[in-house]
Parts: C-alpha cells; sequence; structure tokens
C-alpha cells in the first residue's frame, strides 16, 4: 500500500512538471508574438507552424497539470501493457533532463531579445552580392607548394596510373558542367530565364531601389550581370560590417537573409567604398544612395557601390530578408 502510494506521487509529481514545462514553453511563444519578436527566430512561413506548436503545448500541457491532481493516476494511466510507465534513472539524471527543457522557456521569459550583428558575420563568413561570391571566415588565398605546378602533379599522376587519371579527368569535366547549374542564396538552383527577365526590366531603370522584398532577386540579377549596370544609381539599407582586412574606406552594408529559422541565417553584404564611410561604426544602420559600379575583391569580379549620400537610420522593426 505505502509503495502504491509513493509511485502515484511520483507521477504525480512528474505529471505536474511536465504540464508546468509545456505550458511555460506556451507562455514562451505567446510573449514573443505580444512583443512582436518572434521574427527575430522564425521566417515568416513558418509562423503557422509555430502557433499550432504553442496550441498544441497549451492543451497537452493543461491535460497534463489536470490528471497530476488525480489520486487514482497510477491505475487511471494502466494501459496493460506490461511496462513500467515510471522514469527511470537516478535523482541526478531526471533534473538534468528537466533542466535541459526548463533553461530555454526561462530564457525565453527572462533575457531581452536581441537582434544577430556583425560579431555573427564575423563566424559565418560574408557573402557578397547574392551570394555568388562567398568569403568563409579564416580563408586565405596562400597557395601551397604543392599547387605551384599543377602540370607536374598531373604529370606524375598520369605515369603512376593512367586509367585512374582518366577517370579522375572525366569526373572533374562532369562535375564542372554541373556546376554550371549556380546555386543561388535560397540554396535552389538558378532559374537563369528568371534572372534574364529580371535583368532586362532592370537595366531599364536608371534608379534601383532595394526593399526587403526584392533585396536577393536585385542584387543577384546586378551579381550575374554587373557590367550592364554600372553607371546605374542604387538605394540600400544595411547594418556597418568590415572585415578584418578592409581599409579605412571599405565597408560592407549587410543584412541577414533567413529562409527558415535564425539558424540558418546567412549574411549578404554590398561592398561600398568611399572615404564618407569613414566614421561609421560597425553595427550602426544606414541608407546609401550610390552609383553602381565594379571592382574585384579575393580575385573575384563584383558589384561596387560609390555612395553619393549616406544616412544613418534606426535598425528597422524586421531586420531579415526573405527570398520571396
Amino acid at each position: 500500500m505505502h509503495s502504491t502510494t509513493k509511485s502515484n506521487a511520483s507521477l504525480q509529481f512528474h505529471m505536474f512538471v511536465r504540464g508546468i514545462i509545456l505550458i511555460g514553453f506556451f507562455l514562451m511563444i505567446i510573449k514573443l508574438v505580444l512583443n512582436e519578436s518572434l521574427h527575430l527566430y522564425i521566417a515568416p512561413k513558418m509562423l503557422p507552424f509555430v502557433y499550432f506548436a504553442a496550441g498544441c503545448f497549451f492543451i497537452i500541457g493543461v491535460i497534463q497539470f489536470f490528471k497530476s491532481m488525480s489520486s487514482n493516476l497510477e491505475e487511471d494511466i494502466e494501459c496493460n501493457c506490461g511496462a513500467d510507465h515510471q522514469m527511470k534513472g537516478s535523482f541526478f539524471r531526471k533534473v538534468i533532463i528537466y533542466i535541459i527543457f526548463i533553461l530555454p522557456v526561462v530564457g525565453g521569459l527572462g533575457l531581452p531579445q536581441k537582434v544577430i550583428d556583425s560579431s555573427v558575420a564575423a563566424n559565418r563568413g560574408i557573402q557578397y552580392g547574392g551570394g555568388l561570391y562567398t568569403k568563409p571566415p579564416g580563408s586565405s588565398s596562400s597557395v601551397s607548394e604543392d599547387d605551384n605546378d599543377p602540370s607536374e602533379q598531373n604529370a606524375d599522376e598520369f605515369l603512376e596510373d593512367p586509367e585512374a587519371y582518366l577517370e579522375k579527368m572525366d569526373e572533374k569535366v562532369k562535375k564542372e558542367a554541373a556546376q554550371d547549374d549556380v546555386q543561388t542564396p535560397t540554396g535552389y538552383s538558378a532559374n537563369y530565364n528568371k534572372y534574364d527577365e529580371l535583368a532586362e526590366k532592370y537595366t531599364k531603370l536608371d534608379h534601383l531601389e532595394v526593399t526587403n522584398e526584392n533585396y536577393l532577386d536585385v542584387i543577384t540579377t546586378i551579381d550575374l550581370n554587373v557590367k550592364q549596370f554600372i553607371g546605374k544609381t542604387m538605394s540600400i539599407k544595411g547594418f556597418v560590417y568590415r572585415e578584418p582586412n578592409f581599409n579605412n574606406n571599405q565597408i560592407v552594408v549587410a543584412r541577414f537573409g533567413m529562409n527558415c529559422c535564425v539558424a540558418d541565417a546567412s549574411v549578404y553584404g554590398t561592398l561600398v567604398e568611399s572615404n564618407k564611410v569613414a566614421s561609421l561604426e560597425e553595427d550602426s544602420w544606414v541608407e546609401i544612395n550610390g552609383v553602381i559600379n565594379k571592382t574585384s575583391y579575393n580575385g573575384e569580379e563584383m558589384m561596387l557601390l560609390v555612395p553619393d549620400k549616406i544616412k544613418q537610420i534606426d535598425a528597422p522593426k524586421d531586420p531579415y530578408v526573405y527570398p520571396y
């Protein structure tokens, strides 16, 4: 009798804690919705799933909470499956498991919301333009001694095993052919017809205004057709970022692009060069109007924006851009 009472009390306690945790997740989502900060973590297309999850958390949490009040809980959940539904493990193990779920709830409810900034950009690397020219953090352009004379290395490989060398070259040709299907910032194969149409549309304009909605389309189109846009003016908003090897007159006007959630956010940037940018603080938000030109950076030809007007602005309510 004593053992049954103790077992029932243990089940009640665990159901109560689980109910509180689930309701805590529900309250955390509600807080983010009411504070209008949910978009800092989730892309708009994911919002219906988050709302559905919040409803499930609330319903299951309430059920768990009221079940924990049952005086005959062990009999109520008896399913005659022969399994012991008690939580296994030592007291320390159980505490650790619950802490893993409690910490996100406490953090979400108690900690202030913060937009990811240039420190994240430094770790993940900047994707210049629409992501066609990517400089990963810590990359180096130095060439090793083994790569100094590729023709000699190829000759050695051919002499050692001619058949294997010819197979390798055949695979290399196929791989290079496959790479003609350029990858866009969204991770999907580029639709050249789409960007040809956009290039035809945008080249008719004297001024290009980059918005949250057209951000990736505009800068990718320019990347693919940079020579056609030289001399046109463009306005763009973003936060200031500097690579470690930049001069004082160089900055990147950057935006975080989010496809699903903040974990997959990438940093897209436009190179800006002028003596006017030397005094701009990193992570400050600016709106730049300037003339499109081209430059070479890290061995790649890319767009350069030469500013005519620089205006410091407040960070937008939604600092991210999304693939549309």
